[in-house]
């Protein structure tokens, strides 16, 4: 079972609370060879060991490997493909 911790040390940019409030699925900070990335949990499915925080209703899962590293979840970690819809 994901642990679940409401104190991680890292904050979210509101742009980001935004973003996360309009999607549909619960998402996942996932690492790739960008860095880590924020996706949906449909295409990134939670692992066990992932740390949960929650943002209006959605769950974010956030790798354990990432977790000690991420200062803030912002705009940096959506893939491009979600920056150009937004752009559209």
């Amino acid at each position: 079972m994901p642990m679940s911790d409401k104190s991680l040390p890292f904050k979210i940019t509101p742009e980001m609370e935004e973003y996360i409030r309009a999607r549909s699925t619960d998402l996942r900070v996932a690492t790739t060879c960008e860095g880590p990335l924020l996706f949906s949990v449909r295409i990134s499915p939670p692992k066990p060991t992932d740390r949960i925080i929650t943002v209006g209703g959605r769950k974010i899962y956030v790798s354990a490997v990432q977790a000690p590293h991420i200062k803030a979840i912002d705009a940096s970690m959506l893939p491009r493909c979600a920056l150009e819809k937004k752009r559209k």
